[in-house]
C-alpha cells in the first residue's frame, strides 16, 4: 500500500491522504523512554483528533483548560480547538492519535462520518478506554503496511477497522462510572493535594479508603492509571514547577526538602524525568518568558 509512513525508533505516522482516503487523515504513535519537546498550540481545521494513552501520562491544554491523560484514557480534541501540551513536554510513555475529517451532517453521509458525528454529539472528551483500543489501532498499522493486496481491498479493510474503532469508542463513552470508586479516588486526590509537603506513605493512603496496602496499590492503579508513588511524584513536580515560576530565585535545596525529597540531586532527577528540564532550566525559561522584548 502506498501510504507514507514516517518512522523512527520512537514515532510512527501513517498519512492516509497520500493514498486518497476521503476521511481518514493521520494515525500516529509515539513510544518515548524519556520526556521530549513541548507540543506547541495548534488547531485541526474541521478535524477531530482522538488520543489513546497506552502507558505513561500526558498533559493536554484545550482553550486554557488543562487535562491529565493517563494510561488507559481516551482523550478527544474537537474540530477547530486550540490545543497543545500546556507548556509540558510530551512525556515518557506510549500514546496513539488518530485524526479524522468531520464532514457536514447529511442524510447520505458515510458510515465513518455518521460515527464521528455521533461521537462528537456525545460530548465526552475524556473517558476510560480498554486494551481493545490498542489492538484495533495496531491492526490498522499492520494492514497499512501490507503489500500483498490491492489498494482497493486495503482501503476497504482500513475503513472497516476504523469504523469498528469508532463504534468501540462510542460504547466506552456510554459506560457509567462507579460512583463509590470515584468518591474514594477523589478523597485520595484531595489528601495528596493537601499533604504534598508531607511524607505520604502507602499505609496512610490505604487507611484513608479502608483497604490493605496491596489491595490499595492495585485499586489505585486500575482507576488512576498510575502507581501511588508515581502519582505523588507527579503532583510534587507540578507543585515545584508552579513555585519556581512564581519565584525563580527560590532556593532549590530548600524546595526539595519542603516537598519531602531526600536530596536536591534526587529532586533534580525526578523533575527532569517528568519535565525534560532541570530546576535551573525551568528557572531560565521562566526568566526569559518574563523578560520584556525589545521595543
Amino acid at each position: 500500500m502506498h501510504v507514507k509512513i514516517n518512522a523512527s525508533k520512537t514515532r510512527t505516522i501513517i498519512d492516509f491522504r497520500q493514498s486518497g482516503f476521503s476521511e481518514l487523515v493521520v494515525l500516529g504513535k509515539y513510544n518515548y523512554n524519556k520526556a521530549e519537546d513541548i507540543l506547541e498550540n495548534h488547531v485541526h481545521d474541521r478535524m477531530i483528533e482522538i488520543c489513546y494513552s497506552d502507558k505513561g501520562s500526558q498533559w493536554f491544554a484545550v482553550e486554557k483548560q488543562r487535562y491529565l491523560v493517563k494510561g488507559g484514557d481516551v482523550f478527544i480534541h474537537y474540530p477547530d480547538e486550540l490545543h497543545g501540551s500546556g507548556g509540558y513536554p510530551e512525556e515518557k510513555g506510549c500514546l496513539y492519535w488518530f485524526i479524522i475529517k468531520v464532514p457536514k451532517k447529511t442524510k447520505a453521509q458515510s458510515t465513518t462520518a455518521f460515527l464521528i458525528n455521533q461521537l462528537i454529539d456525545m460530548n465526552r472528551r475524556h473517558f476510560r478506554g480498554d486494551g481493545s483500543i490498542k489492538k484495533m489501532l495496531e491492526e490498522i498499522f499492520k494492514v497499512s503496511r501490507s503489500e500483498e493486496e490491492s489498494m482497493q481491498m486495503l482501503k476497504i479493510k482500513i475503513n472497516l477497522l476504523s469504523q469498528l474503532f469508532l463504534l468501540k469508542l462510542i460504547e466506552l463513552a456510554n459506560k457509567k462510572t462507579n460512583d463509590t470508586d470515584n468518591e474514594r479516588l477523589s478523597k485520595i486526590y484531595e489528601l495528596i493535594n493537601n499533604s504534598i509537603t508531607q511524607n505520604l506513605t502507602i499505609e496512610r493512603l490505604a487507611n484513608e479508603v479502608n483497604l490493605s496496602e496491596s489491595r490499595f496499590k492495585n485499586w489505585f492503579r486500575d482507576l488512576s492509571g498510575f502507581t501511588p508513588l508515581d502519582f505523588v511524584q507527579r503532583k510534587r513536580v507540578e507543585h515545584a514547577m508552579d513555585r519556581i515560576k512564581q519565584n525563580p530565585d527560590i532556593n532549590f535545596k530548600d524546595l526539595a526538602l519542603e516537598l519531602n525529597f531526600s536530596s536536591q540531586q534526587y529532586f533534580t532527577t525526578v523533575l527532569k524525568k517528568f519535565t525534560g528540564k532541570t530546576p535551573s532550566e525551568i528557572k531560565q525559561s521562566t526568566l526569559e518568558l518574563n523578560t520584556p522584548g525589545e521595543p
